[in-house]
């Protein structure tokens, strides 16, 4: 429990102050259409019912698909899942093929969703090979997100997945370029950061309040990808990427606090205030190097 302060009418009321505005912050952040921009990504998933994807489906829950609103495979969650055996709705969210297990395979990944938690990024992914002339499901692994996701070359001529993704609560957000090499895939966004290259935050909704002492607020912090650039080389080989976007930081006192909590509360009149910080430009380089991603350079002054 905790006092809350309402400057506008001088009354105090005692109330669990720490939920209501958890609760607040959390759904501002996913409805303001003032927050990170989906930046421009060269994203090459398809949607399943424009790639086979009921087809490929069929590998995994033969005479269990379901083409409705969504291509879906109409089993319980499978064993391993977050929901392993539950009835929930297991639907293929995007499709993308490659050559991810050797230069000369056949493979597709689906990206699911339904059968796992939050924690672990509310989906998974299923890895398909082609054999013979049938797709053979290999395996399926909850919290691999590839819903959005850039085909890479390696000098072998196997191919990796460089992501997007975005995850957050309680007015905190966080957007995340990582990479998946499906031989050693690893988990990403809310279920690690194994491999992350690059992250970019955003605590903008949070007012700055804290939680723990509110007589010091959190610095805000806005980092925001507008672009990413991939280089490769003249057979086509990976060879690094460049991330470019905004990013500015700012205090705020206690009083610009208050304000800024006021102005979240739909019932309280708005005054147009922001308090978001003013962001420059920046450009953060990547080099990739023998199988892992190495931050080359940041300029001019880009987030750490």
């Amino acid at each position: 429990m905790a006092w809350i302060s309402k400057r506008s009418t001088g009354i105090y009321c005692k109330i669990d102050c720490v939920w209501v505005l958890l609760f607040l912050l959390t759904a501002l952040a996913w409805a303001q259409p003032a927050g990170p921009l989906k930046p421009v990504f060269p994203d090459d998933t398809q949607d399943p019912k424009q790639a086979g994807g009921a087809e490929l489906l069929e590998a995994v829950c033969p005479g269990h698909v379901l083409i409705g609103e969504h291509v879906e495979c109409k089993v319980v969650c499978p064993e391993g899942s977050g929901f392993s055996g539950e009835d929930f709705e297991w639907e293929l969210r995007r499709v993308l093929r490659g050559h991810f297990l050797s230069p000369t395979s056949d493979d597709t990944v689906l990206s699911m969703g339904g059968c796992e938690s939050h924690a672990l990024n509310f989906g998974g992914t299923i890895l398909l090979t082609r054999r013979a002339g049938k797709w053979m499901r290999l395996w399926y692994k909850g919290e691999i997100p590839t819903g959005e996701c850039h085909r890479v070359k390696l000098e072998s001529g196997r191919e990796i997945l460089i992501c997007y993704g975005s995850y957050g609560g309680q007015g905190n957000v966080w957007t995340d370029l990582y990479f998946e090499d499906l031989l050693m895939p690893l988990s990403a966004l809310m279920s690690g950061k194994e491999g992350t290259v690059f992250s970019a935050f955003d605590n903008s909704y949070t007012c700055c309040w804290n939680s723990q002492n509110e007589s010091k607020p959190v610095r805000i912090t806005r980092i925001t990808m507008e672009r990413v650039e991939f280089q490769t080389a003249a057979d086509g080989a990976f060879r690094g990427l460049s991330v470019f976007g905004r990013h500015g930081e700012r205090s705020m006192t206690v009083a610009q606090v208050e304000a800024c909590t006021d102005e979240q509360i739909p019932t309280r009149p708005h005054r147009g205030l922001d308090f978001r910080p003013l962001t420059k430009p920046y450009r953060v380089d990547f080099r990739f190097d023998d199988g892992r991603m190495v931050r080359v350079r940041s300029r001019p002054g880009g987030p750490k």
